[in-house]
């Protein structure tokens, strides 16, 4: 058990925390209420009550564009996640004193994390390739992108029972501590 968090710990934790949860956000919505066949139909029915008709195909156009700005933040809130990604690695390596279990559920909990960074490195490193990679890897990568998120809801799953657990068990105040330092 921990006693504490540093500041650079919880300032880390938290910035990577908000910038997944702001990107997972982007991606719901878009692949719900703003997912772009839906907006057309949305589109092409409210014109149709002014009497204006308009192409599904042009309907669509529509909807990307009004949900173009909503995906320029989720770019830009990728790259903020990279950032803090990369400092929590290079941050992560200069500890001398690194996190070592001392039984099962500790061992457990060491390998989830590494798991999570390792996939997260994978969803950043597949984004940027999307964004700045070659023509020839762009589809790959998407795909290697989209499939890679799926690891976040189990992840998420996993830690907030996590927490329940540590704060109803021998860990209480571990939440207190994230947050306070102490």
């Amino acid at each position: 058990m921990r006693n504490s968090y540093t500041l650079i710990d919880r300032l880390l934790h938290w910035a990577l925390a908000f910038t997944i949860l702001f990107i997972l956000l982007t991606v719901f919505l878009r692949l719900n209420w703003m997912e772009k066949n839906h907006m057309a139909g949305i589109l092409m029915d409210g014109l149709f009550s002014i009497d204006i008709e308009i192409t599904k195909d042009q309907a669509i156009k529509i909807a990307k564009q009004i949900r173009s700005p909503m995906f320029d933040w989720h770019l830009i809130v990728g790259y903020i996640a990279a950032g803090v990604y990369v400092l929590r690695l290079i941050y992560n390596s200069t500890k001398k004193n690194l996190y070592s279990p001392k039984n099962t559920t500790e061992k457990f909990q060491l390998w989830v994390y590494r798991v999570f960074y390792i996939f997260l490195g994978f969803t950043l490193i597949t984004g940027l390739l999307i964004r700045f990679g070659p023509d020839f890897l762009h589809d790959v990568a998407e795909n290697i992108h989209k499939m890679t998120l799926y690891y976040l809801i189990p992840f998420l799953i996993l830690h907030f029972t996590g927490l329940i657990l540590a704060e109803i068990g021998s860990e209480k105040g571990i939440v207190s501590k994230m947050i306070g330092g102490k």
